[in-house]
This record gives C-alpha cells, sequence and structure tokens, in this order.
C-alpha cells in the first residue's frame, strides 16, 4: 500500500469516527425534538378533547357526549374514553367498552403519577402513546355533579406511534444517507488534494532520485513551493549539487593520481637505469679513495676529507640501493620465523648512531607471539626503516620503545615503535606514505613507501599516531595465523640500552 493510499484510509477512518459520532448524537437529539413534538400534538388533542366536552356538558347537550367521544377516532387517534375516579369507564370511542373496568396499568399511572402525562407503551405489540387528563368538577360543573369530589372524570386517549416511529426511521435514513456522501465526498476531496500536493511532488523527487542514480546528478527538482516539499527539494538539490562537485573532485584526484603513478612509473624506469648506471662507479670511487687514504697518515688533515667523502660515498650508495628497491621490489620469500631476533638484528645495526645521538632504545617483549610466516631479509628492512625514521626525529636524543604483543584481534601480532621526538604535523601525516615526501634535506622519501609496500605484501598494515611535542608511533601489524591459540599475557620488560 502505498503513502496516498495508507494517508486516505486512515483520514477516511478518522472521519468516519468523528462524522458517526456528530451523526449519532444528532440523530439521538432529532429523536427527542420529534418525540417532544408528538407529546405536544398529543396534549394539545387531549386539551381540545377535554375542553369540547366540558362545552357539551355545560350547553346541556348530555346526549351527544357519546356521539362526540365516537367521532374523535382519527388515523392516528386510536380510543379515547373516560372513566370515574373508582376505575370505571362511562365513556368509550368503543361503546362495548362502557361500564367495563379501566385496565390496571392505566389506573396506575391515574392514582400514582402527577396529572396530565404523556406515556408511551405497548399495545397489541404495537408502540402507542396515552394521556390521562383529570376533569376537574369545576363550578360550572357543580351546577349537575354537586360539590363532591374534586375530579368528577378522567379522559383517557391512546395515539399510535407508528407515525412518530416512520419519522425517527426516515430522519435516521437521512442521516445516515448524509453521513455516508459526506464521508465520500470528502474522501474524494482529500484523494485530488493529496495526489496534487503530496503524490505527484514525491513521485518527482523519486523520479529525480532515480535520474541520479543513473548518473544524472546533475539533474533539478524544479518547484515553486515554501512548504515541506518544497524544502525537501531545495535540500535534494543542493545534496545532488554536493554530489555533482565532490564527483568532479573525485574525477579530478583520480586523474591527477593516475597521472601521478604514470609519473612515477616513469622516475621509476629512470631511477632504476639511473641506479645502476651510478652503483657500480661509486663502488669503484669508494675503493679508489679508500686505496688513496691508506698512503695518508692519522694526523693528515687530508684524512678528515677523505672520510667525509666516504661517508657521503656511503650515503649515496643507499639512495641507490633505496631506488631500486622501489623501482623493482623483490619477491617475498617468506619463511616461519619468530620476530624477536629479526627486531633483535635491526638493533644492532642502528646501536652505534642511537649511542652518538644519545638516544636509548627499550625492548618490551610480551608473551612469544610464536612463529610467522615472514620474509626476514625485507621484514628487517621495514624495523630498520622505522627505527631509523625515529632516530632521525630525536636528533638531541630521547628514548626509542619497541614492543611486541597480540592486537585485540588474537590472531594479530603487533611491533611498535615508539619515539620521543616532536611529533608529524598533520599535512605531513597524511603524505607520510608517499614516495619521494621528506621534510628532511638528507632523506630520499622512500623509506616509509618501501616499509609500507613490504608489510602490505605480507598482508598487514602500517598504523601510526602522532602528537605535536610528544612523539609518534608506528605499529606493524601482522597475521599470525594462530588466532585460535594466541594469547596476550602481561607484558614483560626487557631494556636494552646501547
Amino acid at each position: 500500500m502505498n503513502l496516498k493510499s495508507k494517508y486516505i484510509l486512515f483520514t477516511t477512518c478518522i472521519l468516519f469516527v468523528i462524522i458517526g459520532a456528530f451523526s449519532y448524537k444528532n440523530l439521538r437529539l432529532q429523536e427527542k425534538e420529534i418525540q417532544e413534538d408528538e407529546k405536544e400534538r398529543i396534549s394539545l388533542i387531549t386539551e381540545i378533547i377535554r375542553n369540547t366536552l366540558i362545552t357539551i356538558m355545560l350547553e346541556g347537550r348530555g346526549r351527544e357526549f357519546q356521539k362526540f367521544i365516537e367521532t374523535v377516532i382519527t388515523e392516528d387517534v386510536e380510543k379515547a374514553w373516560i372513566f370515574t375516579p373508582d376505575g370505571t369507564i362511562i365513556s368509550s370511542s368503543l361503546p362495548s367498552q362502557i361500564n367495563t373496568p379501566v385496565p390496571p396499568e392505566h389506573m396506575a399511572r391515574f392514582k400514582t403519577q402527577k396529572l396530565p402525562e404523556v406515556f408511551s407503551h405497548e399495545k397489541e405489540g404495537k408502540a402507542v402513546y396515552s394521556m390521562i387528563a383529570p376533569i376537574y368538577n369545576e363550578r360550572p360543573c357543580q351546577r349537575c355533579h354537586g360539590t363532591k369530589g374534586e375530579i368528577i372524570g378522567v379522559l383517557d386517549i391512546e395515539v399510535s406511534m407508528t407515525k412518530t416511529i416512520q419519522r425517527i426511521n426516515d430522519s435516521r435514513k437521512r442521516m445516515v444517507l448524509f453521513s455516508i456522501i459526506t464521508l465520500i465526498v470528502i474522501s474524494i476531496f482529500l484523494s485530488i488534494l493529496t495526489t496534487y500536493l503530496v503524490n505527484r511532488p514525491i513521485i518527482s523527487i523519486i523520479d529525480t532520485m532515480k535520474k541520479a542514480e543513473a548518473g544524472d546528478l546533475a539533474v533539478k527538482f524544479l518547484t515553486r513551493r515554501k512548504d515541506e516539499i518544497g524544502k525537501l527539494a531545495s535540500s535534494l538539490n543542493s545534496m545532488l549539487f554536493e554530489l555533482d562537485k565532490a564527483r568532479r573532485e573525485i574525477e579530478k584526484c583520480h586523474f591527477e593520481d593516475i597521472q601521478n603513478i604514470e609519473k612515477l612509473a616513469t622516475i621509476g624506469e629512470l631511477a632504476s637505469a639511473i641506479a645502476h648506471e651510478i652503483k657500480n662507479p661509486l663502488a669503484g670511487i669508494s675503493g679508489a679513495i679508500q686505496v688513496l687514504a691508506e698512503d695518508f697518515s692519522a694526523t693528515d688533515p687530508r684524512k678528515e676529507v677523505i672520510t667525509e667523502v666516504l661517508n657521503e660515498i656511503d650515503r649515496l650508495d643507499r639512495s641507490v640501493k633505496e631506488l631500486l628497491v622501489f623501482a623493482r621490489p623483490p619477491d617475498l620469500h617468506p619463511v616461519l620465523t619468530s620476530l624477536q631476533p629479526i627486531i633483535e638484528r635491526a638493533i644492532r645495526l642502528v646501536d652505534l648512531q642511537a649511542q652518538r645521538q644519545g638516544v636509548i632504545i627499550r625492548l618490551i617483549p610480551g608473551d612469544d607471539i610464536g612463529e610467522i610466516n615472514v620474509d626476514p631479509e625485507q621484514m628487517q628492512q621495514v624495523f630498520l626503516n622505522l627505527m631509523l625514521n625515529a632516530l632521525q626525529s630525536m636528533p638531541a636524543g630521547g628514548t626509542l620503545t619497541i614492543a611486541t604483543y597480540f592486537t585485540s584481534n588474537s590472531d594479530e601480532a603487533e611491533v611498535a615503535f615508539s619515539d620521543t621526538g616532536q611529533g608529524i604535523e598533520e599535512y605531513a601525516l597524511k603524505n607520510i606514505f608517499k614516495p619521494f615526501f621528506t621534510t628532511r634535506h638528507a632523506g630520499t622519501g622512500l623509506g616509509l613507501a618501501i616499509s609500507r609496500n613490504i608489510v602490505e605484501k605480507h598482508n598487514g598494515k602500517i598504523v601510526v599516531e602522532s602528537r605535536i611535542g610528544i612523539g609518534s608511533t608506528f605499529h606493524v601489524i601482522l597475521k599470525t595465523d594462530k588466532g585460535e591459540t594466541g594469547s596476550i599475557g602481561e607484558i614483560g620488560e626487557k631494556v636494552s640500552e646501547g
């Protein structure tokens, strides 16, 4: 069921209850008014009959008394009689009832109720109105009836309720018909109103969204309305505009990334070619300078220059090697091994530099994380790059903490490298793993890029956390394939100071 049908059904149900309650209340009022009108009519008929009878008696036409009573029978006046206060009928529209007792119900009402009064009851299966009106012994009547008794007779008439019931039924039918017609008219009006104000705009919005879903983000929903539908259309147009803008920016970034990838590929090929051309001459130059350095004494001032040249050659050689590794990454040769000896070998390689800078290296191993499948040489290169990166961030000394433990997922081992350097700026943090990005004059910007590539080839990841003025932490997370047996124990601490 669509929204329009639900709304019309819900509204129709509410209107049905409201109109039904109103119609029922109005019908009850009309029934009461009809009954009151009928009672007043009966009271008037009774008063006319009583006054006519009194007039006939006062004029001395007593013989016409019974004849008049017999003529009051009409279509709805079914009976009229006069009985004495002791309950004997002395005149009746039905002569056979004369000198017979009054029905007990009428006599009881005469004696117990305030008169005159109209009351309803059933007679021979039909509903009738009856009215009992006493004829008082007034002064003109005392000429014939004497002064004994306050009441000289009682007039009792019965009127059929058939017409009254018919009027009530007709009124009920009209009210029901009017309610049904009103409900139908309002429902049709609501349907038309909902179609123009709600249904059609929603269908248009859905069509607009389908076009957007198909890729046409430049589509707009045009409307001049200022209500909620208008606000919804405005929000939809704003969203589509932003999506179109974002898509264009993504396409632009994607195109730039493709260009950068092509540039990097070209640079990689060029770097590989240049590295091969430079590596061998560098080795020859280094060997030749070392031979020349043997002829200088330790106190020869040229010895220091030769040493600095050799250091620069070593730096160039490392840069060339990094270029070669980045341009042509070596294949993985994973073996089942422990990370602990790999970390210790990498620590030994940077130990001397750490001592020179006044950096303390602290190794905090956790419970044995067992053996995992890694390429030892390439993973050592990752750890070495991260340690060198940490040392470079602490030129004035500090602490490098290396911790190994399981992550919250027991099938992952983590090696964390935390330094107490100055931290990494936010702009640099976003680009830190991009090739050739570096914040240091002596760096190539390839160490972290190579490290991430190696870790990702191991189906792992590197996560960086950094706070300015406090330091940075690089998390190397690797799969252990021991999620069912691994556990995180209390972390012990072992300090290795160079």
